[in-house]
């Protein structure tokens, strides 16, 4: 799977400003503003990731438990 995001270059930098200042850019990491964005994007994508799945996990197992008939 390809994952394309288009930001305009209106915003853009604004974008990857507020990027880098949410997640404490740190200027001696030797990347440039736009490369340490797009690292805290996949970062916090696969984060997303993980939780939810963590989530279903967590769902199922509850389900089954739920469903035990523990007297």
């Amino acid at each position: 799977m390809t994952l394309t995001i288009n930001i305009p270059d209106a915003v853009a930098n604004d974008m990857v400003n507020g990027i880098c200042a949410a997640t404490n850019y740190d200027a001696g990491s030797g990347k440039t503003k736009p490369q340490w964005a797009k690292e805290q994007i996949i970062k916090t994508m696969k984060s997303m990731a993980v939780s939810g799945q963590a989530r279903s996990t967590v769902t199922a197992t509850k389900a089954t438990l739920d469903a035990a008939a523990i007297t």
